[in-house]
């Protein structure tokens, strides 16, 4: 219903104000409701609650930072503390060293001998595969260990190299055989040392011989003496006398032709001539001894003769009596027996060939070197070349001095 449908004011106003009570009422219904709920929870003591503490672990308290550290004085220089020995101050840990390192070897049992430098040495050696070569250093090792023994090297003294030197010239070795010996046991000694870093140097260093400079002088060889030489090589020939004439007008060393082989003689050439190489008898240690030489005249006609003998024997070696070890020493001696009448002997032949190209005074000195297997060293212009001097003018030259 509407107000605008009750057309009296007061009627109007009645039902305002009625409606208004009611309204008021139930407001203030409401609130006392609400007043009294509130009191009333105020009054019921409430649960306390508990919260969980929370664990929160502690930190650790921060490391307080160390002073910083003084900085150190500057180092002084070490005094190296002395210590002497005979007299003579060392250092204290060079010679503590040199007594450590004695002590190691000596518990170790490697403390090298005589017989470790003849290994190495003949194991290092160029020539060490020569039989010839090894037969020496074996030969005079043997004699020298029979003698003092196979002593350590670090025991090794200069007295013991005078004690051997002193054995051989009592044998009656002349002092030129007696420096040979020393000089094989010298070079083994140096070769040795090196490899097995010893820092010393041999004992037959510079060793003394007695008599060593009153060798008999060689005398002059004329060209007369060679013509008599000459002449009595020429009669009822033999394989030591054909040697000889083949070293006549070449000047080769003995050896050479006496451990030659068949096949070196090269006559199917348009110039013969010897080739001097290696083979299982003879070890040319230095390149400039292996070489070609023309053979001339006599030479030519001894080198035939002996091939012919050999093939004869059906023998591979040029001189079948003397291919075997010391066979060279054996020619030697039988030729200088028989030429002992004129006061001459197998070398100097090559002597008597360097005499007459000297007197050429026009030969080049390298020219004439690669006649005789001689080395004198000089710059370096002498090593290159991939030919060197060839037959032609080794020939030319040996046609201009052949006896």
């Amino acid at each position: 219903m509407r107000f605008n449908e009750i057309a009296s004011a007061d009627d109007q106003l009645a039902l305002w104000r009625l409606i208004s009570d009611n309204v008021w009422s139930a407001v203030i219904a409401q609130a006392k409701e609400q007043a009294r709920l509130k009191a009333q929870i105020a009054a019921t003591p409430k649960p306390k609650r508990i919260k969980p503490k929370k664990i929160v672990p502690k930190k650790p308290p921060a490391p307080k930072p160390k002073p910083p550290a003084p900085k150190p004085p500057p180092p002084k220089s070490p005094v190296p503390q002395q210590a002497r020995v005979r007299g003579v101050d060392f250092d204290e840990s060079f010679v503590a060293e040199l007594i450590g390192n004695y002590f190691i070897r000596k518990e170790m049992h490697v403390e090298p001998k005589i017989s470790d430098a003849m290994a190495i040495y003949l194991h290092e050696s160029d020539a060490g595969d020569g039989r010839k070569f090894k037969g020496d250093v074996l030969h005079v090792f043997r004699r020298f260990s029979s003698l003092v023994g196979d002593l350590n090297l670090c025991d090794l003294r200069y007295v013991h190299a005078c004690i051997f030197r002193d054995h051989l010239l009592s044998l009656g070795l002349k002092p030129v055989t007696v420096r040979k010996q020393t000089a094989i046991l010298n070079a083994m000694l140096n070769v040795a040392f090196r490899c097995l870093d010893i820092d010393r140097l041999s004992p037959f260093r510079a060793l003394k011989i007695s008599g060593e400079d009153e060798r008999r002088p060689m005398p002059v060889i004329t060209h007369d003496l060679l013509l008599a030489v000459k002449k009595k090589l020429m009669t009822r020939f033999k394989p030591y006398k054909l040697i000889g004439l083949i070293q006549l007008n070449t000047g080769l060393r003995l050896s050479e032709p006496v451990y030659a082989r068949v096949e070196d003689c090269v006559f199917d050439h348009p110039i013969p001539h010897i080739w001097i190489r290696k083979n299982a008898l003879s070890n040319r240690k230095n390149k400039s001894s292996i070489r070609a030489v023309p053979l001339v005249g006599v030479s030519l006609f001894a080198a035939k003769r002996l091939v012919e003998m050999a093939k004869c024997e059906g023998s591979e070696w040029l001189v079948p009596q003397y291919a075997h070890y010391h066979g060279s020493n054996s020619c030697s001696a039988i030729m200088s027996k028989y030429l002992a009448d004129l006061d001459f002997r197998s070398h100097m032949f090559r002597h008597a060939l360097i005499d007459r190209m000297k007197a050429c005074n026009d030969i080049p000195t390298r020219l004439a070197e690669s006649i005789t297997g001689h080395s004198s060293g000089g710059s370096d212009f002498n090593n290159y070349g991939t030919v060197g001097y060839t037959l032609e003018q080794k020939l030319e030259v040996l046609n201009r001095i052949s006896i």
